[in-house]
């Protein structure tokens, strides 16, 4: 199901008074303070909030808990999932370029024997079914690797060992049956994005990590956004490496070697600046040729009570939501990662929001958490 998208034009605000400026200051220091010093293991949270007429950008706690040094407003923290709306876009350049096209079916680009077994229900092959966009969309029913039985078992047991995106393929293949056939509903499957990160290295002749770079990483300016399986470190502050990941009690900050599972749908460190860089080209259009390309990006279709996928680009419809808290707050689109950590831009208020909690075992919502950095910036407007 297309279209509903939020059509609301921005709201014009002008710049805020310094009374009130301090006020909203104080008030997002204190509700990102809360947040990590609440009872759910979260040592450390980053955000930044852009609007019109007004920036902030603010840390809480502590960023390497051995030596308990201070969280910095430009540490940079691993963005998981809200990488797969970079592939998503490099995707969709060479779909603008004639290169690409949404419908081909992605045998096209992949090998056969990467083909052969993908998608398999009941005994019928759908492998040749399977289209660009139903990997963009989460459409597809390839089931995601990172539920897959044993995956995470054999990350565990091997922290050194460098996976190529075909052996995370293949062993969906062997464990994991297809949600669905092609088309027939959402599921999101990261194992779809590593099929759309061969998909660009076969049509651009690049590795996944130079197309990156050459497509948006160096154009855009993002000067503090890498792959670490792949490129020397790029650190925001010198002397200083990213912050600590953590899954409850246990730090979890992926080595290289175990990000190269997380290839096409993650996999990079990034900051609050670069990533809030990111989202305002693409909200602006300054990243596709033609406006037509990016807004197919936002044509989305239900993949939840109050949320909606597009392509690569994931839609928080908080006036669909059962919470009271929610009302009123409009739409967001974007995208999150499994630590709590989110990318998204709010069309009625034209604010960016970016920020990270470093924590994956929270029961804190991710939506609660972003419906309430909007209250508050809605309050305070």
């Amino acid at each position: 199901m297309r279209g509903n998208r939020e059509t609301n034009p921005p709201t014009v605000t002008p710049s805020l008074d310094h009374e009130r400026e301090v006020d909203l200051s104080n008030r997002l220091q204190r509700l990102l303070d809360d947040l990590v010093q609440g009872p759910d293991n979260i040592r450390s949270g980053l955000l930044l909030v852009e609007g019109p007429g007004f920036r902030w950008k603010g840390a809480s706690g502590v960023a390497t808990e051995a030596t308990g040094a201070e969280m910095l407003p430009d540490d940079q923290f691993a963005i998981d999932s809200i990488a797969k709306t970079m592939t998503a876009t490099i995707v969709m350049q060479l779909v603008e370029d004639g290169r690409l096209g949404l419908e081909d079916p992605i045998g096209r680009y992949l090998p056969r024997p990467l083909m052969d077994g993908l998608h398999v229900v009941d005994g019928r092959s759908f492998s040749d079914e399977v289209t660009i966009r139903q990997l963009l969309n989460h459409s597809s029913g390839i089931p995601d690797d990172w539920s897959c039985a044993g995956f995470l078992d054999l990350i565990a047991g091997d922290l050194e060992r460098r996976w190529t995106p075909e052996e995370t393929i293949a062993h969906v293949k062997t464990n994991c049956e297809p949600a669905f056939p092609p088309g027939e509903g959402f599921a999101y499957s990261d194992t779809g994005y590593n099929l759309l990160g061969l998909i660009i290295e076969h049509v651009s002749g690049k590795a996944l990590h130079e197309a990156y770079r050459e497509r948006l990483l160096d154009p855009l300016g993002l000067d503090h956004t890498y792959r670490p399986a792949f490129e020397a470190d790029r650190p925001s502050i010198p002397g200083r490496r990213p912050s600590e990941r953590w899954f409850g009690d246990v730090e979890c900050s992926l080595s290289p070697a175990v990000m190269t599972a997380d290839w096409g749908g993650g996999g990079l460190i990034s900051t609050t600046e670069d990533m809030n860089r990111f989202l305002r080209a693409f909200v602006d259009n300054q990243i596709f040729r033609e406006a037509e390309t990016r807004d197919a990006m936002l044509e989305w279709a239900d993949s939840g009570p109050f949320h909606k996928y597009g392509l690569g680009f994931g839609l928080v419809d908080f006036d669909r939501s059962n919470n009271p808290a929610h009302a009123g707050l409009g739409q967001v689109w974007g995208h999150a990662g499994s630590s709590r950590n989110f990318m998204y831009y709010s069309p009625r208020l034209n604010v960016t929001l970016i920020g990270t909690l470093n924590q994956i075992d929270t029961d804190k919502s991710l939506y609660d958490i972003v419906a309430s950095i909007m209250t508050t910036v809605r309050d305070t407007l």
